[in-house]
């Protein structure tokens, strides 16, 4: 797909797993300066993602949602912690369906200009109800969003499953994302609502990405919890760009968790010969992963706070 450059791109975390003020700033992660009552109003973190994507096209300055967080709450506080103004916010994308990815998209709302239409894109599996069976007994709930509640907060819903891209060709959303190896099957204990009845549903098809492309660099690839794989999400990013460059990956990789531990080995390796410049696992991403990831490839690697900001 003709996705064109753009020059720079600023993402901002809003919500994530952990929070720790004390990193340092690197070549493109600038962490937040909370002044000297920082304390009294912090910034929160908890088991979710959001992010905001600022860019300059044509002269002209654009800002989109990507995720909302889990909480009503822990998004709008956290952009208001940053001083981030929302309201020329044009458009949201929805990675998936998941609590832990829309749980804040109301509050979020009314950051934004509440006399315009905002555009919500998403798969139409976004809206099942969805629950994930531990081995050990335990049930994990996860409602769906409400499409009529959203729709009379504001949001103009957009379902697609196809690739789309938005300001002016500048963005692109994968749409689902074709499993293509043999060792990301998905998530094999999460089930969802259909016709009444909660069905296994390993593949979560309504889990998307956003893919940027920066001149003379190469490709920002976003991910939500990256239930696709991802490396399937990579490679098809290549693929709907011609673009074999990987700048930067940042989000979810769900690779937390014993049923997601054994493919760590056989992902970092791709990732490895991948070659992203930047690579900044968040949320799902887990424990294990996180440190295979530093320890075999230091020099991509950057840990991820809430607040911090990509300049890329």
């Amino acid at each position: 797909m003709a996705l064109k450059d753009l020059d720079n791109a600023e993402v901002t975390c809003l919500v994530d797993n952990s929070v720790d003020v004390l990193l340092p700033n690197t070549q493109v992660a600038y962490r937040p300066s909370l002044g000297e009552k920082w304390f009294e109003r912090s910034l929160v973190a908890e088991h979710g993602f959001s992010a905001t994507i600022k860019l300059e096209i044509n002269g002209k300055e654009h800002r989109l949602l990507f995720d909302s967080g889990l909480s009503p709450l822990s998004a709008a506080h956290n952009a208001d912690v940053l001083g981030l103004d929302l309201y020329h916010c044009e458009v949201v994308i929805s990675s998936h369906g998941h609590i832990d990815h829309a749980g804040g998209l109301l509050n979020m709302r009314k950051k934004m200009n509440a006399k315009q239409k905002i555009p919500l894109h998403l798969h139409e599996h976004a809206f099942r109800k969805r629950l994930v069976k531990f081995q050990d007994g335990r049930i994990l709930s996860l409602p769906a969003p409400n499409r009529s509640i959203l729709s009379k907060a504001g949001y103009n819903i957009v379902e697609k499953q196809s690739p789309t891209l938005l300001m002016e060709d500048s963005v692109l959303v994968t749409g689902e994302v074709p499993r293509t190896n043999d060792f990301e099957k998905g998530f094999p204990n999460h089930y969802s609502e259909v016709d009444g009845n909660m069905e296994n549903d390993p593949l979560i098809r309504d889990d998307q990405a956003i893919i940027l492309n920066i001149k003379d660099k190469g490709l920002v690839v976003i991910t939500g919890c990256g239930h696709s794989g991802i490396i399937n999400t990579l490679k098809y990013a290549k693929e709907l760009t011609s673009e074999d460059r990987i700048y930067a990956v940042i989000g979810g990789m769900h690779l937390s968790g014993g049923i997601f531990e054994p493919i760590i080995p056989r992902t970092v390796d791709e990732l490895e010969e991948l070659k992203p410049t930047f690579l900044i696992p968040c949320h799902c991403s887990g424990f294990k992963a996180v440190n295979e990831i530093a320890r075999n490839m230091p020099s991509a690697f950057i840990q991820n706070s809430v607040g911090t900001t990509y300049i890329f």
